[in-house]
């Protein structure tokens, strides 16, 4: 684990139901890909707005993802029959630490900020799955779960968010953004996603819409 999800990882671990969501049984805690960097210090991706331009202590100082062991059978989101095309992750959440500096109007965090939040969350959960996929299959005589979709030779980008808010979110804050997939319908990924405080409240919703592309096309 780098220092930067160590230091992520206590900051969330000394607010209480932060804490009660990661200590939960089967609980697989992961650095956002917004914030990941391979061994030679580059970033995994592209990203520059939460890894760079708000990453600091006035804006997204902390943020942290974990999801549910796929064996655990308290996994929400699973699919009600084997030939449902599914990931193997099928939900996953990342807490957010939001400071002033990502207000809108009224000391209430921008709309068009809560839309970066979800957008992060939906890509992460992807991509933690071609992660994982990628972990398993270095495993002898490991197969995949029925209907399982192989991210090796596809990747998936935003289409669209259609993307409700709820109420104001005041800020210093923290925040789960929890997503889960809905259903794929040929190259479309439809996932839910909820954006929520420890109490609870809801604080915008959305259903994205994500699109597939052999990775030759790209």
């Amino acid at each position: 684990m780098n220092p930067t999800t160590q230091t992520a990882e206590q900051r969330f671990r000394s607010i209480a139901w932060c804490a009660a969501l990661l200590n939960r049984p089967g609980t697989t805690i992961f650095t956002p890909s917004c914030r990941l960097v391979d061994a030679s210090g580059l970033p995994a991706s592209q990203d520059q707005i939460l890894r760079t331009t708000l990453n600091n202590s006035d804006a997204v100082p902390h943020c942290l993802g974990f999801y549910q062991d796929p064996a655990s059978s308290s996994t929400p989101g699973s699919p009600t029959s084997p030939e449902q095309p599914r990931l193997l992750i099928n939900s996953s959440s990342t807490l957010f630490d939001l400071q002033p500096g990502v207000n809108g109007y009224h000391g209430s965090t921008h709309g068009g900020f809560m839309a970066v939040l979800i957008d992060d969350s939906m890509g992460g959960l992807i991509y933690h799955n071609f992660v994982l996929q990628m972990q398993k299959q270095q495993e002898p005589g490991w197969n995949p779960p029925p209907g399982t979709l192989d991210l090796s030779k596809i990747q998936y980008f935003t289409a669209g968010m259609d993307i409700r808010l709820e109420k104001p979110l005041r800020t210093p804050a923290v925040v789960s953004v929890t997503s889960t997939l809905n259903r794929v319908e040929g190259r479309k990924m439809y996932l839910d996603v909820v954006v929520e405080d420890g109490n609870g409240t809801r604080f915008a919703s959305c259903e994205g819409l994500w699109m597939s592309l052999p990775n030759q096309k790209i």
